[in-house]
């Protein structure tokens, strides 16, 4: 078989077909279905060898062959969760979500503040439910960075276009994203985003300590609520590896301008890789929080294209 369809071939399986047919099950049925899939080491293979190769130097990953196959039965659920979304109503997030903490009571709008840590899809599907509309801060994407996959280039655009119904305000792309997000909490929405991505040679963000090392994270959200002077909300979605539910808790409601906040929620961060470290989609790109301005610089200035 050709390489190029091969490529096609595996994003057919990983995005659409093992996890689309979940929208065909109920829920309890379709997690057993891919919890059975989870178990092929050939699925995501290029994930999660690269998360585990990382995973193992920063928390205590345990059995590795666990480890991986928990990683890959969580980018199962992720994948899956978008076609549930999009052919269920809001009433499958109250049956199958437990709710630790719930939404604060604002009277102001707000930024709210996730991770890439388990599926966080139903999370802004909740924060809807409460009547508030979100724009999400999203990354811009291409086919090569999509693995030069055609249908995952497709399903990337449709997965985007999806956040931004059930969040119900529009993405938020740079450049422009203060100006953007401060119309949107002008408006009355809330803006969320999540701060662990890797610095960029245009975003380096602040020093802070990770894992006992001196690293950096990215400050955007915080100067988008500081500047429009409205409180930082940090939340997230858990899941459960046995049963599939998932857990909604409030981490926290804060000033903006509280002193050490990016510290915290960089420790919280830690605090979740280590409680969920197969939940983490970005294992890969670690060792980039850790890498001084110049280096960051310097790598941007060397990558292709």
């Amino acid at each position: 078989m050709p390489a190029a369809l091969r490529l096609e071939f595996r994003a057919l399986l990983e995005l659409y077909l093992i996890p689309g047919l979940t929208a065909l099950m109920p829920w309890p049925l379709g997690f057993r279905w891919l919890r059975f899939c989870s178990r092929f080491a050939f699925l995501y293979r290029n994930e999660w060898q690269a998360a585990l190769a990382q995973a193992r130097q920063f928390v205590d990953v345990g059995d590795e062959t666990l480890w991986a196959r928990q990683f890959r039965l969580c980018r199962l659920v992720d994948h899956a969760d978008f076609w549930i979304s999009r052919t269920r109503s809001r009433r499958w997030l109250r049956h199958h979500t437990d709710i630790a903490q719930d939404w604060p009571q604002l009277e102001t709008p707000a930024v709210g503040v996730f991770f890439h840590v388990c599926p966080g899809l139903w999370a802004m599907r909740s924060l809807r439910e409460q009547g508030v509309e979100t724009s999400v801060l999203a990354g811009h994407f291409s086919r090569r960075s999509m693995g030069g996959s055609r249908l995952a280039y497709w399903y990337g655009v449709l997965r985007l276009n999806e956040l931004q119904r059930v969040s119900g305000g529009p993405l938020i792309f740079s450049p422009g994203t203060v100006r953007q997000a401060q119309g949107m909490i002008a408006r009355g929405g809330w803006v969320a985003g999540t701060p662990d991505v890797p610095p960029t040679e245009t975003a380096l963000g602040s020093p802070v300590t990770l894992f006992g090392h001196p690293a950096h994270f990215a400050e955007g959200l915080l100067l988008i609520a500081r500047r429009a002077q409205v409180p930082v909300v940090v939340f997230t979605l858990g899941l459960d590896l046995a049963t599939g539910r998932r857990r909604l808790e409030v981490l926290g409601v804060h000033e903006a301008d509280a002193p050490g906040l990016l510290q915290h929620i960089a420790s919280h961060w830690q605090r979740l890789l280590c409680e969920r470290s197969w939940g983490f989609m970005l294992w890969s790109f670690m060792p980039s929080w850790f890498d001084t301005p110049l280096q960051v610089t310097q790598a941007a200035q060397a990558a292709p294209g």
